[in-house]
């Protein structure tokens, strides 16, 4: 079958969704996959995924687009989309937006998570609907190939695009820093409530300077950069990673020794390309979203559920340094 999975978003939950995608190779079928643009540079080359289909993100929410634009801009990008002819659609998102888009392809079948793993009615536009029991998030979305008498078994596969041009461009950067196999340590999150607070992070680059480690200091937005910049500036300890594209930091955290990273896309990142990772996490539940196997840890910090924003509820400042070093230090001997 032609198969497209729609995942538009964001980053990690890209990352997560490819075991499935995977399996769904493994067993025959044409995987395709449509998701918003700025994150189809994760997907572009694998070597399993026929077409990638990129939803135009910036235009369809910026403010100064007027309406009628942007309804122009997705009937086209529906129209692109539709021409393929696809056999069945499987929404991975399992939101209202992804199940709206599912059912205007006018493929003969959608498949699409059950309740209450899809939300807004998702579930409800969907001819297939899929129960899981998993706890991972992974699982849950490899649960998805049932839809199609496909049972997941085996390890997580993540068949990501070779990247041979950026892992030369960061292995010359870091050669010119004088780093080989560094630790690397991410400082932000896309939730507040998931960020490890800056005085953490700054006395686990002083400990690892006092250990003569080297450190990569990895950010995501200009605000992240200011504070990795200020991290090393006041431990006088580690580099500022460079601004990188997506394939570039995949890149560059396929040659850390390991990474330590609050649950956001580079700590996800690193269990696709197999780099050690001890993972940070405080609002999500670490068995739902944390790497899993010999190589990775993960501490729980105590607080509110599902909490994005208010920092008060949930204590990421419970997890000490003394313990990410002694974990890391753990995993990236082996």
């Amino acid at each position: 079958m032609r198969l497209l999975i729609i995942r538009l978003g964001a980053f990690g939950d890209i990352l997560h969704t490819l075991p499935l995608a995977a399996d769904l190779a493994a067993a025959g079928h044409e995987v395709s996959w449509w998701c918003e643009d700025r994150w189809a540079p994760v997907l572009e080359g694998s070597p399993i995924l026929t077409r990638i289909h990129r939803l135009p993100r910036r235009t369809l929410r910026d403010p100064a687009t007027g309406w009628g634009q942007r309804l122009r801009v997705l009937q086209a990008a529906i129209a692109e989309v539709r021409v393929q002819g696809y056999d069945a659609v499987i929404d991975a998102q399992g939101l209202a937006k992804s199940a709206l888009l599912a059912r205007s392809l006018g493929a003969p079948l959608v498949m699409g998570h059950d309740r209450p793993r899809a939300r807004e009615g998702a579930w409800l536009l969907a001819d297939r609907r899929i129960a899981s029991s998993q706890v991972h998030v992974i699982d849950q979305q490899r649960d998805l190939a049932r839809g199609l008498g496909r049972i997941p078994h085996g390890s997580w596969q993540f068949p990501l695009p070779a990247w041979t041009p950026e892992r030369a461009t960061v292995r010359a950067w870091l050669d010119a820093q004088g780093l080989r196999t560094p630790w690397m340590l991410n400082v932000g999150a896309g939730w507040p409530t998931k960020v490890w607070p800056e005085a953490r992070q700054e006395a686990f680059l002083r400990a690892l300077g006092e250990r003569g480690q080297p450190v990569v200091v990895v950010w995501g937005s200009p605000a992240e950069r200011l504070v990795a910049e200020r991290l090393v500036e006041a431990t006088g300890h580690g580099r500022v990673a460079p601004s990188t594209s997506l394939p570039e930091l995949c890149a560059l955290l396929a040659h850390a020794a390991v990474v330590v990273s609050g649950d956001t896309g580079p700590l996800h990142a690193a269990l696709a390309v197999g780099t050690p990772a001890v993972g940070l996490f405080g609002p999500v539940p670490a068995e739902r979203n944390g790497p899993r196997g010999a190589a990775y840890r993960t501490f729980q910090a105590p607080g509110a559920a599902w909490e994005r924003r208010d920092v008060s509820k949930v204590d990421m400042g419970a997890i000490t340094h003394e313990q990410v070093i002694a974990a890391a230090e753990e995993i990236a001997r082996r």
